[in-house]
């Protein structure tokens, strides 16, 4: 079977011309914050970060850094929808609502991690730094070009995918 599965994607399921799969993928809070944490190893100027997600695409972030003595409570806005345009990988954006000065400091100060950018009030978060192995990387790279839609909406204590693949005929 393995094999199989194996040909597939090494084939970019070519075999599987017509496919349409549309799926909705409910990510629990608890594991954004560990999907956090393990972007966060080996951080030097943050030493802690917890994420609640709220409904209406609302996200709030305590972040506690090595460069401030106090906690920043960041209030962002999810985007509706993942930037699958991009060039390396898809991007998740978000807005800042509150503390965009603190948040331009944290940019100017280098102390984000790799792949989290802050451009004015908008955070990028790009996925391709958060994959761990060359196997991630190259799954991602396999897929992008099926997706043709990637939906964000959030409900209390979650984040949900509604993502829409096609192998086009």
């Amino acid at each position: 079977m393995d094999k199989l599965f194996q040909k597939a994607i090494d084939n970019r399921f070519a075999d599987f011309k017509g496919l349409i799969l549309d799926a909705s993928v409910p990510v629990p809070q608890s594991i954004i914050n560990e999907i956090t944490w393990i972007a966060l190893k080996g951080s030097k100027s943050i030493s802690d970060c917890q994420v609640f997600i709220h409904e209406q695409n609302q996200v709030s972030v305590n972040l506690k850094t090595t460069l401030l003595p106090w906690t920043l409570n960041l209030k962002l806005k999810l985007d509706h929808s993942v930037d699958l345009a991009s060039f390396s990988s898809p991007k998740i954006r978000a807005w800042l609502e509150n503390n965009r000065l603190l948040g331009s400091l944290g940019s100017f100060f280098n102390m984000l991690p790799e792949g989290v950018k802050l451009y004015g009030n908008q955070i990028v978060l790009d996925i391709a730094p958060l994959l761990e192995t060359s196997e991630q990387r190259r799954m991602l790279e396999l897929i992008k070009p099926l997706i043709k839609s990637a939906e964000i909406r959030t409900e209390e204590g979650k984040v949900i995918f509604d993502v829409s693949l096609r192998v086009e005929e």
